[in-house]
């Protein structure tokens, strides 16, 4: 999971991290195949003032921001997932 929280913030530049996500498994009655339904996302977004086109997003309450990425890095521990992805 801290893997691609990871994988969120270097693939955005380092502009975002995905931190939270709800889902559930949910199976087509019709064909049977499977996906997940994810909701409820937590992002944490950096605030540059210079980057104006990030000024359209928000991302309510638990966003974090530069705070919220620093906990995460502070607590994260890469592994062979983070490694193979290049991380």
């Amino acid at each position: 999971p801290q893997s691609f929280s990871h994988f969120t913030y270097e693939k955005s530049k380092r502009y975002f991290m995905v931190v939270d996500l709800q889902g559930v498994l949910a199976i087509n009655p019709v064909d049977g195949t499977k996906c997940y339904k994810l909701t409820d996302p937590v992002i944490h977004k950096r605030r540059k003032k210079k980057k104006e086109k990030l000024r359209k997003y928000t991302f309510g309450r638990t966003d974090r921001g530069e705070k919220g990425m620093k906990a995460f890095f502070h607590t994260h521990q890469c592994n062979d997932l983070c490694r193979l992805l290049g991380l």
